[in-house]
């Protein structure tokens, strides 16, 4: 059998401050896309709300449209997106940054 506890006496004071931002980073993210994509899945925004959640113009978002990635619903001449998906599609996407 394995033993597989951490010995924290090994580890210096700031390998553990990382460690635990490290860890504290990565369950707040997932948190956060989990708590977006729950509020967004009943909500229609509109055209221009979609762009700014994806930071593309409206030509891009015409182009996304067109290959298919958005269910696009009509209302009152307007077209309108499920939040849900956009931030899907955003987080599929998205480049993580360095600090």
């Amino acid at each position: 059998m394995q033993n597989n506890n951490i010995i924290l006496h090994s580890i210096t004071p700031h390998e553990l401050e990382e460690l635990l931002r490290t860890m504290i980073r990565e369950e707040f993210e997932e948190m956060n896309k989990e708590i977006q994509r729950v509020i967004g899945e009943d909500d229609l925004v509109s055209t221009g709300t979609a762009c700014r959640l994806l930071g593309v113009c409206s030509k891009v978002m015409r182009h996304f449209v067109s290959e298919g990635h958005f269910t696009v619903f009509h209302h009152m001449k307007e077209r309108r997106y499920i939040r849900a998906e956009l931030l899907d599609f955003r987080n599929r996407r998205k480049i993580n940054r360095s600090k």
